[in-house]
């Protein structure tokens, strides 16, 4: 039996990593507005407060991005993106829900966009309608059916979301069949190594791939000695680079282990902080914040703890910078960084920068 397939966090680093290419494979009119030689910022934390009363505890692969318009006015607009694996019923009308919450919160300019990664070929949905007593409601909103996409063009110009697709199909189409999903990520494994793609583009993707189709240990253990077949046989660059990254997958096991060791002395200090907010501002919203507060404790914990077992110190000003941080992504890219930096001087670098 395969291991199952997080869709949803695949998707999420997708659109953090390759948000350019993302939207020239699937809006490409979108892209064309687009000023891309000006720095987007993602606002994770923004959209977890303007959905945070929708559903509870419901993970989902959604993204909202600042972006500028290229057409000469300098005026910045919000990209909501989401990515839907399943077929979800409520998805037209979610998505108006939360264009008219991130529009009423900003008051800016809102673009909405959904990727329909679903395997219902008639599965299509686009416009939320409401009609009352002659008040009439229509929000239209830009698709993309992965399953219909031609990717043959842009895995030919490189394009490495193209590739993220590929596996996504091989991911949906092998179920429970783990030797099928075995010979399709070799498959996709060695055509990436032969795309002439750069370096870090090829370790990114392999990441996704690798997540998208996780396998049971003992075809995992094949795959890895088909690849060092392949190389022997083929001159084939990059392999060590995928033996490098499975080794690299004990940061995300830590991560776990850490989050579970210490969330609930984060939580109790999260909760203290809730009970606060609570007093001033409503039992609901203290107690939420109260959860957020937990997660940033708990993650920051992770990342002083293997620091010190990695390197057996954290200087102050790394510490206190860390103290600081109050964004979920970055604390978690930290976390990563914290597993698989070669030096504490490399770490140091990266979580003193702006």
């Amino acid at each position: 039996m395969n291991e199952p397939t997080d869709y949803d966090g695949a998707w999420k680093e997708t659109l953090e990593r390759f948000l350019p290419d993302f939207l020239s494979l699937a809006f490409p009119s979108l892209h064309a507005e687009i000023d891309w030689s000006h720095p987007f910022r993602f606002l994770d934390t923004e959209l977890r407060e303007v959905v945070r009363d929708a559903e509870a505890g419901c993970v989902r692969a959604d993204k909202l991005v600042e972006v500028r318009r290229r057409d000469g006015t300098g005026e910045w607009i919000l990209v909501h993106a989401e990515v839907q694996a399943q077929r979800d019923d409520s998805l037209a009308e979610r998505m108006f829900r939360y264009y008219y919450r991130i529009l009423d919160r900003f008051q800016r300019p809102v673009v909405s966009v959904a990727v329909l990664a679903d395997p219902h070929p008639s599965w299509k949905p686009s416009v939320y309608e409401r009609k009352e007593c002659g008040c009439e409601l229509l929000f239209r909103f830009p698709i993309c059916k992965l399953a219909e996409l031609d990717l043959t063009p842009w895995l030919d110009a490189g394009n490495p979301v193209a590739r993220v697709i590929e596996a996504h199909r091989v991911a949906q189409s092998t179920g429970n069949d783990p030797e099928r999903r075995r010979a399709g990520k070799l498959a996709i494994v060695r055509r990436l190594m032969l795309s002439g793609m750069p370096e870090p583009a090829i370790r990114e993707v392999l990441r996704l791939v690798h997540w998208l189709l996780a396998l049971p240990r003992p075809q995992e253990l094949v795959l890895r000695s088909e690849l060092r077949n392949l190389q022997q046989e083929q001159n084939m660059p990059y392999i060590s680079t995928y033996d490098r990254l499975v080794r690299e997958e004990g940061w995300e096991k830590g991560l776990e282990k850490g989050l579970e060791k210490g969330l609930e002395k984060g939580l109790e200090k999260g909760r203290e902080e809730g009970r606060e907010e609570g007093r001033e501002e409503g039992w609901e919203k203290g107690l939420e914040k109260g959860r957020e507060a937990g997660r940033l404790h708990a993650l920051r914990e992770v990342v002083m703890e293997q620091l010190v077992q990695r390197f057996g110190t954290i200087p102050d000003d790394v510490r206190e910078r860390i103290q600081g941080i109050e964004d979920e992504v970055r604390l978690r890219s930290l976390v990563r960084a914290a597993f698989v930096s070669p030096s504490l001087e490399s770490f140091s670098q990266a979580v003193l920068l702006p």
